[in-house]
């Protein structure tokens, strides 16, 4: 998978799905809120594709033999690879998804805990968000 489509997909999504329910909020309508969830769980399924498809993995990075040949010696750097600081910012997106789920059934039944469940789920997307900020400013 692209590097860049690692850090821009969902970004995209975030804030697809953050519009897309703060529009549901303004016009009270309640198919745009439960988009907006539907949203938040495939930014969880992606996350989670990538989390266990092993895009983030540094096995990529150092090969056994060059370890064993410590080729090491020659560069070191102390730069962490980018992909190794998406990490966290997965692990935020795949809460996200998570919480999308008992978020869009309580949007269904009408409940007042919907609303602060919506806010925690899109807290946890914007800190995902952020990290891939921080991360992209440090490359």
């Amino acid at each position: 998978m692209n590097e860049v489509f690692l850090y821009t997909f969902p970004q995209w999504l975030v804030f697809a799905a953050l519009f897309v329910i703060i529009y549901g909020w303004v016009e009270g309508k309640k198919v745009f809120r439960l988009t907006g969830h539907g949203i938040f769980i495939l930014l969880g399924i992606f996350a989670l594709v990538v989390l266990l498809g092993d895009y983030l993995a540094a096995a990529h990075y150092l090969s056994p033999e060059e370890v064993a040949s410590e080729e090491l010696e020659e560069i070191v750097t102390n730069e962490v690879p980018l992909e190794a600081m998406l990490l966290p910012a997965y692990w935020s997106f795949l809460l996200a998804g998570i919480l999308a789920v008992p978020t869009m059934i309580l949007e269904w039944k009408n409940r007042k805990t919907a609303r602060t469940l919506t806010v925690l789920t899109g807290l946890a997307a914007l800190l995902g968000f952020f990290i891939v900020v921080g991360a992209l400013r440090s490359v």
